[in-house]
């Protein structure tokens, strides 16, 4: 993706508008001469294959699902079949309202929570979005140490508590 500055406008070119980014991140306005009134916006360069990898290593395998791989604790993550556009700030937006189990599943099944970075979310973004990154996902992309780890309870029996992801599909897209 690239971004121009074109008189205090910027186009982006690449990616869609849509796609842009999982998360905004708000950076400082600068000193100096710059126009401090607008607030200056980090957007990452969302990349579906790196998503792909992300899913797999980072353990999302373990509860969500892509073209039936994966578990089925939480959400399947397929793109949509009708190829609309999946909105990333409601997509980081619902892995927040999951948080509180999430964490709690992560840290009973790795022993840990995993850290995931704006970047990422963009990328796993980006990955729930592309049909075509997804039909070459397969159990060959999930790590050996991973394989076996896979929950197919609900995510109510595993923490006892709602994730707070009352959000239908359409409201994350």
């Amino acid at each position: 993706m690239r971004m121009d500055n074109l008189g205090g406008r910027t186009r982006f070119s690449g990616i869609a508008r849509g796609a842009l980014a999982a998360a905004l991140m708000l950076v400082g306005t600068g000193a100096g001469a710059q126009d401090t009134s607008t607030p200056r916006i980090v957007l990452p360069a969302p990349d579906a294959e790196r998503g792909r990898f992300l899913f797999a290593s980072k353990g999302c395998v373990v509860c969500h699902s892509v073209n039936g791989v994966g578990g089925s604790a939480g959400p399947a993550l397929d793109a949509p079949p009708d190829g609309a556009p999946i909105e990333p700030l409601a997509f980081a937006a619902r892995m927040w309202r999951g948080a509180v189990a999430m964490t709690v599943l992560q840290s009973t099944e790795f022993g840990y929570q995993i850290d995931i970075t704006g970047d990422e979310i963009a990328d796993l973004a980006a990955f729930a979005a592309s049909p075509a990154v997804q039909a070459t996902f397969s159990e060959r992309d999930i790590p050996e140490v991973m394989k076996g780890w896979t929950l197919d309870e609900g995510w109510e029996s595993l923490v006892g508590e709602s994730p707070g992801d009352d959000a239908s599909e359409e409201e994350a897209r």
